[in-house]
């Protein structure tokens, strides 16, 4: 698997501030739950690729086969432990994706090596 689809979602709380509603007032969290669908979208990442889930947002990996695992890992020196890190979406935040070890690389885009 070279390229990976991710869906990204607005999270709840964004949403609900946006469209206006209080934390504490009543409100129809159904309205709330479809405008979260309808603002999803589709993206493809590729092998190696660095990307970034917009904060606010989560990225729900989309898999064809149930039986794979993908983790989330900040260095090399958690990579023999991935085992630790399996995730199904990603919060907010820059990513390489690795698809030779399923796993999505935490990049620190204000470092010296970009």
């Amino acid at each position: 698997m070279d390229t990976i689809l991710l869906a990204l979602t607005p999270e709840f709380e964004m949403l609900r501030d946006e469209m206006g509603y209080d934390e504490y007032e009543d409100f129809d969290a159904y309205d709330i739950l479809f405008q979260q669908g309808y603002d999803r979208q589709l993206i493809e990442v590729a092998d190696d690729e660095i990307f970034e889930v917009p904060e606010g947002y989560s990225a729900t990996i989309q898999s064809d086969d149930p039986d794979d695992e993908f983790y989330l890992l900040e260095s090399e020196a958690d990579l023999p432990d991935k085992g630790d890190f399996i995730v199904d979406a990603l919060p907010g935040g820059n990513y390489r994706y690795d698809a030779a070890e399923n796993v999505f690389w935490k990049v620190d885009m204000d470092s010296d090596d970009f």
